[in-house]
């Protein structure tokens, strides 16, 4: 008998070796809820863990940011990116932390989900900033994280994965399909689930949960949508260089954004990848 969503989700709650953001994390989500704190509030916060510190240095320094000038105090960074976006860089850099297992199974390798997780994200931020609906800052992130999930799943359910992985490639369907067949639970739910624990904003906990189902977006549709199209347009480019994409995949609403701001995808597409691969660079050690 299949375990059902409940049992799946208080099994979750009771592994002792969950991967955990890193205390400054949470101390940061806490901090930015007041609107009165300062940079130096945050900045000494940080601090507290001295590896972050040049990790994120190096981050804002990147071409991915495209900054002028170098970067060199934490401080500075913070005053020129914007509380949002540092506290974004934080947690991106945490999560990769925590699942930095490389154990492969069956063709899943962790290292390409992250190439996919960090060109969904990357593409996002692209989409948000043409399209001008949401944070792109913030879009990266909820790209980078949507399919936490599937690494849940892998790591601490790896019966419930093979079951899910076995039928994907036999039916040729979908990760997320597969799961709707299989078992009683998706990555997206997991992921959600684990989003919270770990106490992060409300729309990027949204994007995990809805990035394949944008209509039950809760918080913020057009960013839940942004990543259900980056979604859609890494899958189509990982295969194919020269991709012609079908815009019949995605909801209504991205659909209409496809085909009259972004579109066509081979003027954007070059740029994108030159993006994708400084951000893997950046991201994977």
């Amino acid at each position: 008998m299949r375990p059902s969503k409940i049992q799946i989700l208080k099994k979750l709650d009771a592994i002792e070796n969950l991967p955990s953001l890193p205390s400054i994390v949470f101390e940061v989500n806490r901090m930015l809820k007041d609107s009165d704190v300062s940079v130096e509030e945050i900045s000494q916060t940080i601090k507290k863990d001295q590896s972050m510190v040049p990790r994120i240095l190096k981050l804002v320094n990147s071409a991915f940011f495209g900054l002028k000038s170098k970067i060199s105090s934490l401080d500075r960074a913070i005053i020129i990116l914007g509380y949002n976006t540092v506290r974004n860089a934080l947690v991106a850099v945490s999560v990769i932390d925590a699942f930095n297992n490389k154990k492969a199974l069956q063709g899943f390798d962790i290292k390409d989900f992250w190439i996919h997780s960090i060109s969904v994200a990357v593409t996002g931020k692209y989409l948000a900033a043409r399209i001008g609906s949401s944070d792109p800052e913030d879009v990266f992130t909820g790209g980078l994280l949507h399919d936490i999930g599937r690494i849940v799943l892998y790591q601490f359910f790896p019966d419930l994965f093979k079951q899910v992985w076995n039928a994907l490639k036999e039916q040729n369907i979908s990760f997320f399909e597969a799961e709707q067949k299989e078992i009683n639970i998706t990555h997206a739910r997991i992921g959600a689930h684990l989003a919270k624990k770990w106490q992060l904003p409300d729309n990027l906990v949204d994007i995990i949960s809805h990035h394949h189902k944008v209509e039950k977006s809760q918080f913020d549709k057009d960013m839940v949508m942004i990543i259900h199209m980056a979604d859609l347009f890494v899958h189509g480019f990982m295969t194919d260089p020269n991709p012609d994409f079908d815009a019949s995949l995605s909801t209504a609403d991205a659909q209409w954004v496809i085909e009259n701001k972004i579109s066509p995808v081979s003027e954007w597409l070059p740029e994108i990848k030159d993006d994708i691969q400084e951000a893997c660079q950046i991201f994977i050690q």
